[in-house]
């Protein structure tokens, strides 16, 4: 026994003495580690610490993140007393009474963290974080948490509690552009640090561990905001609790305090940063990147020292900038004027302050000396710091004079005129005017009036930011990203997206007439934006001419051409099926309850009814009728006059119910036809008689196949066509032999046959669906409303996998665009469009939308932490996304986009000369409703550096828009802008900007590209076909038709696939399920 006792003894003192030396070893390990750190002059450096932010050419900086000339350290000697109770309130309450760890805390938080199954409680002091911070530390892990605890000790020797406290108080982040307590007081209450209040003080002490989430200022939403001010006043009030538990206020001082809100006033505290900057800060602060950087030992970014690395091109970035800077005085001005006396009023409001020095990169205010009229022109002088001249520069202020020239003379505005000396004239020696001065070197002096209008633009490269403007100071409010804006009619092409995966077909007809849309008891209207000019036109000119009718009317048939069994996958892909585990009942209830599906007798009447519509079919068909097919395809089972507020009434006349009124009256009015044809000549006038009422609504029309119709209306006006007359008695005697009630047209409409087979129909579907429980999928499959919330949450859903992460409303106005969403996410959903696919950074969701923009961060000694590595997920087939680009290149040949056709060119020089390339571009334009907003999205191909061809595979995604920040309606007295006078002219200059850059021409050989290079190879792919349409509604012409070729057909490529050329190729290629992409 004495043996055993020994024996464990002996085990226990080795063992001991085994840790206590690897302590001791690991102390002194420790110890040498940070020698060379521990001095005060290296701490202060790492303190100030800067993170630089560069191009892609990983050389040249965009922005530094802490830069040292705004560093504001601050002394312990000026520190007010109540921060530092506050912050040892907060962060470590036993400061002054450990060595650096706290043995309790650690205790306490493990115990804490056990129970709640996670990470909610730290047990670092100051001291440890402080080492943390300014001591080089490993990846995350119990052995750097045992560094941690050691380097705390090691700082608790050399330095004392107050230099301790001085370096965590310089050190914490309060923005990307500043760290420490100084700026925080600056920022946050724009006051000085000696008149912070204990409620000001206790918020700054909380907020060093989470500055974003306490931080109203850098959220884009009211909603983020108050969310930041109601975790502000928790963490507050958590302080000062602490506080008052700690005996460091009294409790009347913490009663008054607690009932105080945190007094936010946001203070200037400097300029430097641009959008991109904040883009990036933004991305650095998502729990993605700070989970990645912590592994990595990277707690506190403010003292790292880590250098980020971006997409952005300088030279693109700096075009996108130039094309806002340019184009949006211009828009102001032709809408509103100009008026040079509240330049600064708006320059104050947008930057918050005014700069009379070009130091500041921005534009500055100058003094006009004098104003010399000559034969030549007249000239403006300029000065500034009182010894700077210089003399503006006349071209571009002639297209200033132009802008304001065309506001005040309208539609009287020549082109050919110079408006100078009348638009000098609004000037006066001793005005302040704002301008710029050229970067190229030539000090050219330009006019920069200040807009009130505002614009954003994003250009995208394999899913990557390549360059991003927030606004025209491009600065404080990013607009790119946060600015959430009705894009319009932008949204249309992801509607085509959607019924080219549902088995449509680019060349398919759609009807592009206004009709009435019924969805859970409401009715949709739509109106066109322009007259259409067919009322038929294919899905490819529905989006060439952007017509609202078709495209709405698209988005309702949806899934109108999908079979049972795959109407039946698009419900399970969307969560809407009944679940496997689901009862009945609890089904009814979530359709029922959740998504406002009602299966009542009028809605299996109303089912029965389409159904009815469906199977008339082919009677029409038989019979040759294309125009009672077209018009029994726009019936409506009822309709409720009370609910159609509109000036248009002409609609009310597709009513089943009324038109089977009608049909009664006029076979009650005509019961005694019969008697016409066979004793009209015995008793003519009580013939006569009897047929009289029915005989003043009879008439004859002369059809354009020279064939006639005999139609019964109480309104001729609803007669289509011109020739046509009243119909007498000798009419129909002379008609006899043909003549039959079933022929006869009610309203024009429909034979009185066909809606007697339309009731037998629908009497017959009606009891077929009454077999079936209500909510079953045979029935659901056909109920109106069930239909279209299937086709609303399909569109939705796939927007979303675009990458459109804003919330979205299922609304049958869908694709025109009623959704606010930012133009990056246009930008990004028209990048998925073009490649299929949808980059996202591997491991995010693409919730989060988190555009890539970050290539990659190393530390302070350029040793790699993180690289972007893409993730590519599939959304929409190759032969779908060429098909949505046939329609996008169309558009500007043919469509809404005509402005960037040949528009943008590329220079070549050459020993003999120069060459202008042009360059294939593609896109959308977007106009919200009452011009509140103007948008473009579109492409311009890369160029294949091997080939030397053009290739959309290596092409640009360029989005942009134009609106004011309240939504006022952009309308001036003879002018609106669009989005093809807005954002258009902003998006070609961008894409200009584009293929001058060095990176677009990289590794190109110009002489080669010349002969080798072909624009229209961009539009080309393996399964696309060409085919001539018609320029009137994008059908194919046949041979039978006569059109000059010139001016009425045109040239356009479809998805043919394999098949003849009677039939088109059609997918059935929709998205994933819920877990998409498994």
């Amino acid at each position: 026994m004495k043996k055993k006792f020994k024996k464990v003894i002996t085990i226990a003192l080795i063992s001991f003495f085994a840790v206590l030396f690897s302590l001791t070893g690991f102390l002194f390990f420790v110890r040498q580690e940070v020698k060379s750190q521990i001095d005060r002059g290296v701490i202060d450096n790492i303190i100030s610490s800067e993170s630089p932010v560069f191009y892609n050419d990983d050389v040249t900086p965009i922005g530094v993140f802490f830069e040292k000339i705004h560093s504001k350290y601050i002394n312990y000697r000026d520190i007010p007393k109540i921060y530092i109770k506050a912050l040892i309130a907060s962060e470590d309450g036993n400061f002054y009474h450990h060595s650096g760890f706290d043995f309790k805390a650690i205790t306490r938080a493990f115990i804490t963290n056990m129970k709640a199954g996670k990470v909610v409680q730290g047990g670092s002091t100051i001291t440890q974080q402080t080492a943390k911070n300014v001591f080089k530390r490993e990846k995350s892990g119990y052995i750097s948490k045992l560094k941690e605890l050691f380097q705390g000790l090691i700082l608790e020797y050399f330095y004392t509690k107050e230099e301790i406290l001085e370096m965590y108080i310089n050190q914490f982040e309060v923005t990307g552009f500043g760290k420490g307590l100084r700026i925080a007081s600056e920022y946050f209450f724009n006051k000085e640090v000696k008149d912070l209040t204990i409620v000001e003080a206790a918020f700054i002490a909380g907020m060093v561990k989470g500055p974003y989430k306490y931080n109203p200022f850098t959220k884009s939403t009211d909603e983020a905001k108050n969310k930041a001010i109601k975790n502000a006043n928790i963490r507050k009030n958590y302080v000062l609790k602490n506080m008052f538990k700690l005996n460091m206020i009294s409790n009347e001082e913490y009663l008054e305090a607690v009932k105080q809100d945190v007094p936010f006033n946001e203070g200037q505290v400097t300029y430097r940063l641009n959008v991109i900057l904040d883009y990036i800060r933004t991305q650095l602060q998502s729990d993605y990147f700070k989970k990645i950087l912590h592994d990595e030992g990277v707690d506190n970014i403010a003292t790292s020292g880590i250098r980020i690395y971006t997409s952005i091109n300088k030279e693109i970035q700096d075009a996108a900038l130039m094309s806002i800077q340019k184009n949006l005085p211009l828009l102001d001005i032709r809408l509103s004027g100009m008026d040079i006396n509240i330049f600064k009023d708006r320059y104050i409001k947008k930057v918050g302050a005014y700069y009379q020095t070009h130091e500041s990169g921005l534009p500055f205010f100058v003094k006009i000396g004098n104003i010399i009229k000559t034969d030549k022109g007249p000239e403006i002088k300029v000065e500034w710091n009182d010894v700077m001249t210089g003399i503006i520069d006349i071209p571009a202020l002639k297209e200033v004079a132009n802008a304001w020239a065309m506001w005040k003379y309208g539609y009287n505005f020549k082109y050919d005129f110079n408006y100078l000396n009348e638009f000098i004239n609004l000037f006066n020696e001793g005005d302040y005017i704002p301008v710029t001065i050229s970067e190229e070197g030539d000090g050219k002096i330009s006019l920069a009036p200040i807009p009130e209008l505002e614009g954003g633009v994003v250009i995208l490269k394999d899913g990557m930011v390549k360059a991003m403007v927030g606004g025209y100071f491009n600065r404080h409010f990013n607009r790119a990203v946060d600015a959430k804006r009705q894009l319009g009619s932008i949204f249309k092409p992801i509607v085509y997206t959607a019924a080219l995966q549902l088995k449509w077909h680019s060349l398919d007809k759609l009807s592009n007439v206004r009709d009435l849309y019924t969805y859970q008891g409401t009715y949709y209207l739509p109106n066109p934006d322009h007259e259409p000019e067919s009322e038929t036109v294919s899905m490819t000119w529905a989006g060439v001419k952007s017509e609202n009718l078709a495209t709405v009317w698209l988005l309702y048939h949806l899934t109108d051409r999908l079979t049972m069994s795959e109407f039946k996958d698009i419900v399970e892909i969307l969560g809407l099926a009944r679940g496997s585990n689901e009862s009945y009942d609890d089904y009814v209830s979530r359709i029922r309850d959740e998504h406002g599906v009602l299966v009542t007798n009028s809605a299996i009447r109303e089912a029965a009814f389409n159904m009815a519509c469906k199977s008339v079919e082919s009677d029409i068909l038989f019979d040759g009728n294309l125009y009672a097919l077209d018009n029994i395809n726009r019936l409506h089972l009822s309709i409720d006059s009370k609910k159609i507020i509109d000036d248009n009434k002409s609609i009310l006349r597709y009513n089943f119910e009324q038109l089977k009124k009608i049909n009664t009256q006029m076979l009650d009015d005509l019961k005694d036809i019969n008697l016409l044809f066979t004793l009209y000549s015995d008793n003519p006038s009580g013939i006569e008689t009897s047929l009289n009422r029915g005989l003043n609504r009879l008439y004859i029309l002369k059809t354009n196949d020279g064939d006639e119709r005999i139609i019964y209306t109480g309104n001729p006006l609803f007669i289509n066509g011109r020739e046509f007359f009243r119909a007498t008695i000798n009419d129909l005697i002379d008609r006899k032999e043909k003549f039959s009630l079933d022929d006869i047209w009610i309203d024009d409409l429909v034979p009185s046959g066909i809606l007697t087979n339309l009731q037998e129909y629908m009497n017959k579907h009606y009891r077929e669906l009454s077999a079936y429980s209500r909510y079953d999928i045979n029935i659901l499959s056909h109920i109106r409303d069930f239909k279209t919330l299937i086709n609303l949450a399909y569109v939705k859903k796939l927007a979303k996998d675009m990458g459109v992460y804003s919330p979205l409303d299922p609304v049958l106005s869908f694709p025109l665009g009623p959704n606010a969403i930012s133009i990056i996410e246009g930008a990004m959903a028209y990048q998925t469009l073009l490649s299929g696919e949808i980059n996202t950074i591997q491991g995010v969701e693409k919730s989060e939308g988190l555009i890539p923009a970050i290539t990659k961060i190393t530390d302070r000694d350029n040793v790699l932490i993180w690289e972007y590595k893409p993730e590519n997920q599939t959304v929409v087939s190759k032969t779908i996304s060429a098909s949505i680009v046939e329609i996008l290149r169309n558009v500007v040949k043919n469509g809404t986009g005509q402005r960037a056709r040949d528009a943008v060119k590329m220079d070549m020089d050459f020993e003999s000369g120069n060459m202008e390339l042009p360059v294939l571009c593609y896109g959308k334009t977007g106009t919200a409703n009452r011009f509140t907003n103007s948008s473009f999205v579109g492409y311009i191909p890369g160029l294949d550096s091997i080939t030397g061809e053009f290739d959309l595979n290596l092409g640009y995604v360029i989005a942009s828009y134009v609106g004011y920040d309240n939504n006022f309606p952009m309308k001036g007295k003879s002018f609106n802008i669009s989005g093809a006078s807005g954002a258009l002219p902003i998006w070609i200059d961008s894409a200009k900007g584009i293929v001058e850059s060095r990176e677009y021409k990289k590794g190109i050989n110009i002489s080669d590209l010349a002969f080798t290079a072909s624009s229209t190879q961009a539009t080309k792919n393996k399964s696309m076909t060409p085919i001539t349409v018609s320029k009137k509604d994008g059908l194919p012409v046949t041979g039978s038709e006569n059109y000059q070729v010139d001016d009425q057909v045109t040239e356009i490529y479809i998805n043919q696939g394999e098949q003849s050329s009677a039939a088109y190729a059609r997918e059935f290629s929709p998205l994933k399920g819920k877990n998409n992409y498994e």
